[in-house]
C-alpha cells in the first residue's frame, strides 16, 4: 500500500469583484471560519485551523498561492486583477495548506461551500492562532464580505481531516473524468490527524474478518441517506486503507474520520458501478502472475502470446455474496469490466471479480497471439460503455514472442541497464536532437527548426519511475493526468556542465546556447532568434561539445530522414472521445515511428496522452479508452515521426541517446 502526494501548480491570481472591510473579527479557541458570512465559529464554515494546518470544510476547496504578500494581496483588491486570471480560473483541491505553505505573507484563495470566491493574507500564525486579512465576493456581484479574523485552536487534539480519496491502486484523481470508488472496492483516505500517532502501517491479516475500528479511527460512508463503514486494512494518521461495502449506494455522497473523540468534515466522496484500477510496481508495470506458477511477469521474464496470466487490482463492483469484512468466499463473475486492451489489441476476460482477498480483483486471460510486443506495452480496462464509459489508470506489460528478457526498439534505456542503474545513488544521462516543429493556427503553418541538447542527474530511486514515463510501445498509448493546468514534474532533475556545443548541417555550423535559469539545456533556435535551419530535403548533422565540469567532450551525429506528412488534419480540430480518433499518414522512413499525442485541459484538470505506432502502418486509432481519460475541452493534437533512438557514448554520464523528429501540431476541442 504506498500513496505518493501529487503537487498542485501555483499561478497567479485576480478578483472580479471584491471590498475589504475594516472591523476585526477577534475570536481566540474558536477553529473555523465562514468566508461567506464573516464568522468565527468552532464547526462548520469554510475552513479549519488545528495550529499547523488550514483544511477546507465541507465542499470548500483550496488554492495555494503561496508568499506573494500584502502588495499582491491588495493589488486582488484595488485592481480585482493579477496576470489576467480570475479566482474561478484557478485550480481547486482539497488539500491542506500546511508546513512552509502556512507562513506570513502567505495568500490563499477560496471556493467557499456556498458557491463564492474569496481570498485571504495571512498577517500573524502562531501554534496556537493565525489572522487572515480576506475579501470574499462573486462575480455578479452579489454578496461582498471583507475585513480581518483571528482562529484559534481547541484543547486537546486537532479533529480529523480528510484531503483525498483514491482507489488503493490506480491513484485516479478527484476531478479527473474518470475518477469514482466503486463498491467492493480497496480505497485510501489521506488526511491528518485520522489515528493514533505514532501508528505503524502494520496490514491486517486477511485471513481473518478486517475491523471496523482501528487505532482508534473508524469511517463513516453515507451516500443517498444510507450510511455504511468501511473495513481496515491498516491505519496511521496521515492515511487509511479501507475496503467500502458492496452494499453502498451509487451516487455523490460524503465520507468522515472520527478519532479522539472528535468527527472530520465531511469530504465529498463519488461513488460509481464500476472504476477499476490496476495494482502495479516499480514506476508502471502491471501486477501480473501466471496462471500456472504464479511467477511474477518481469521484463526479464515477459509474458508471451497465449500464456495464461492474473492482472491484479481493485475497483471491478459489488459483490454482495461477499460481506467485504471476512475473506470472500463467493469468486462470481462481476462484469464489471466491458474491454480490456494490451496495446491496441482487445481482450477477452476469462474471470473478473474477487480474489480471496477482501476487496482485492483478479482477470484471468490468455495473452492473445496478436498482442504486440515490447517492454510497455499498455494495459488498460474499460468500464460501462460510450460517454458513460469509465477507464482504469494505465499501466505496463512486457511482451516477448517467447517470453524471456523484453526488447523495445523505441525505449532510451533497456530494462537491464535501467536495474542496474537504478542502485546507483546518481544517475547522469543526456540527449541529443534535432527538431522541426510545425504548428497550426488555423490554415497557417509555423515552421521551428531546432537543434538541442540536456544533460540531467537523478537519483536512482527516482530513475524506474522516470523511465517509465518515456515512450510506450509500438502500438499503445500511455495517459498523464493532472488536477492543475499547468502540470509539474514529480522527478528531481538537476542540470550539469557540458561546456561549450555546437551542430553542424548543411546550411553550416551553429552554436547551442543555455538558458541560465534552465540550467543543463542546450538549444540552437531557427531565424529571428537564431541561425539554425534544416533543408527541406533533411541531411545529416554533427553535434560536438568540448566537455564541462560535469560532461566530457564528444562527438556525435544525427541524420534528418524526410519525415511523414500527416493526411486528415482538416478533419481532426474536434474530437469525439467516446468515438476516438483515427489520424492517417503517408510516408515515414524505415527505422523510424509515428508518435500521436494530444492534450486537454477544463477547469483546472488537465490530462495528456502519447501513442506510439509503426511508421509503415500509415493510419492509427486513438482509442475511446485513452480519449475518455482527458477532460472534455480545447487542447492540441499531434502527429510526429521519430527516428529509433541511438545509443551515444559521452564521458561522465551513465547513458545518453540522439534522435530526430518532425512534428505538426493543430488546435483540438475534445467532446
Amino acid at each position: 500500500m504506498r500513496k505518493s502526494l501529487r503537487a498542485i501548480a501555483m499561478i497567479a491570481l485576480a478578483g472580479t469583484i471584491a471590498l475589504v472591510g475594516t472591523a476585526p473579527l477577534v475570536a481566540a479557541g474558536n477553529t473555523n471560519f465562514s468566508f461567506d458570512t464573516g464568522a468565527v465559529t468552532s464547526s462548520g464554515g469554510d475552513i479549519t485551523f488545528n495550529g499547523t494546518s488550514i483544511a477546507p470544510v465541507g465542499t470548500a476547496m483550496l488554492s495555494d498561492l503561496s508568499t506573494f504578500g500584502v502588495s499582491v494581496f491588495n493589488e486582488i483588491n484595488s485592481s480585482s486583477t493579477i496576470a489576467g486570471e480570475t479566482l474561478p480560473g484557478l485550480p481547486y483541491s482539497a488539500t491542506p495548506i500546511s508546513g512552509s505553505s502556512l507562513v506570513a505573507n502567505e495568500v490563499f484563495a477560496v471556493h467557499t461551500n456556498s458557491g463564492n470566491y474569496g481570498a485571504a493574507l495571512v498577517t500573524v500564525i502562531t501554534s496556537t492562532s493565525i489572522t487572515l486579512q480576506y475579501i470574499t465576493y462573486n462575480a455578479t456581484p452579489a454578496k461582498v464580505v471583507g475585513g480581518t479574523a483571528t482562529l484559534g485552536t481547541q484543547s486537546g487534539p486537532a479533529a480529523p481531516s480528510i484531503t483525498m480519496v483514491q482507489n488503493n491502486y490506480s491513484y485516479i484523481l478527484p476531478g479527473a473524468p474518470n475518477y469514482g470508488i466503486a463498491p467492493g472496492t480497496l480505497f485510501i483516505v489521506v488526511g491528518t490527524g485520522m489515528a493514533i500517532p505514532g501508528s505503524a502501517a502494520i496490514l491486517q491479516n486477511p485471513k481473518n474478518a478486517l475491523p471496523q475500528t482501528l487505532n482508534g479511527a473508524t469511517v463513516s460512508v453515507t451516500v443517498n441517506g444510507i450510511t455504511v463503514q468501511p473495513a481496515f486494512y491498516y491505519a496511521i494518521p496521515t492515511q487509511l486503507g479501507l475496503v467500502l461495502p458492496s452494499t453502498t449506494p451509487v451516487g455523490t455522497g460524503t465520507i468522515t474520520v472520527s478519532y479522539g473523540g472528535q468527527t472530520s468534515a465531511p469530504a465529498p466522496m463519488k461513488v460509481v458501478d464500476h472504476a477499476f484500477g490496476f495494482d502495479f510496481y516499480g514506476g508502471s508495470l502491471a501486477a501480473i502472475t501466471d496462471n500456472s506458477d504464479g511467477h511474477l511477469i518481469t521484463t526479464a521474464v515477459s509474458a508471451k502470446p497465449g500464456e495464461q496470466i492474473q492482472l491484479w487490482g481493485s475497483g471491478d463492483g459489488a459483490d454482495t455474496n461477499n460481506t467485504d469484512v471476512s475473506p470472500p468466499t463467493h469468486f462470481d463473475n462481476l462484469g464489471g469490466i466491458t474491454a480490456l486492451y494490451f496495446g491496441d489489441v482487445p481482450v477477452t476476460v476469462e474471470y473478473q471479480g474477487r480474489s480471496s482477498y477482501q476487496g482485492v480483483d483478479q482477470i484471468n486471460v490468455a495473452v492473445p497471439e496478436n498482442a504486440p510486443t515490447g517492454c510497455a506495452v499498455s494495459v488498460v480496462a474499460v468500464s460501462g460503455s460510450g460517454a458513460d464509459a469509465i477507464v482504469s489508470n494505465f499501466v505496463t506489460m512486457p511482451i516477448a514472442t517467447s517470453g524471456g528478457q523484453c526488447t523495445d526498439a523505441v525505449t532510451y534505456l533497456s530494462p537491464s541497464e535501467a536495474s542496474t542503474l537504478s542502485g546507483k545513488s546518481t544517475v547522469k544521462f543526456g540527449g541529443l536532437s534535432v527538431a522541426q516543429e510545425t504548428t497550426y493556427s488555423g490554415n497557417t503553418p509555423t515552421v521551428m527548426d531546432e537543434a538541442g541538447a540536456f544533460f540531467w542527474s537523478i537519483s536512482g530511486q527516482e530513475l524506474t519511475g522516470y523511465q517509465s514515463t518515456s515512450l510506450p510501445s509500438l502500438g499503445s498509448c500511455f495517459v498523464t493526468q493532472s488536477n492543475s493546468t499547468i502540470p509539474t514534474s514529480p522527478f528531481t532533475l538537476t542540470g550539469l556542465d557540458a561546456g561549450n556545443i555546437s551542430v553542424t548541417g548543411p546550411n553550416g555550423t551553429v552554436q547551442l546556447t543555455t538558458n541560465p535559469g534552465v540550467p543543463g539545456i542546450y538549444v540552437a533556435l531557427p531565424p529571428p532568434e537564431g541561425t539554425f535551419t534544416i533543408p527541406s530535403s533533411g541531411g545529416d548533422f554533427s553535434f560536438s561539445g568540448t566537455g564541462g565540469a560535469d560532461v566530457g567532450s564528444f562527438t556525435a551525429t544525427i541524420d534528418f530522414l524526410n519525415p511523414l506528412t500527416w493526411t486528415n488534419t482538416s478533419s481532426a480540430g474536434t474530437v469525439t472521445r467516446a468515438s476516438g480518433v483515427t489520424v492517417t499518414w503517408t510516408g515515414g522512413a524505415a527505422g523510424t515511428f509515428a508518435q500521436i499525442a494530444g492534450n486537454a485541459a477544463s477547469a483546472g484538470f488537465s490530462a495528456s496522452f502519447v501513442c506510439d505506432a509503426p511508421a509503415n502502418a500509415g493510419s492509427f486509432l486513438v482509442p475511446p479508452a485513452v480519449l475518455l481519460a482527458l477532460p472534455a475541452g480545447s487542447g492540441s493534437l499531434s502527429v510526429s515521426n521519430y527516428t529509433n533512438p541511438a545509443s551515444v557514448s559521452i564521458p561522465n554520464l551513465d547513458y545518453a541517446f540522439s534522435l530526430a523528429f518532425a512534428s505538426t501540431l493543430i488546435s483540438t476541442t475534445y467532446y
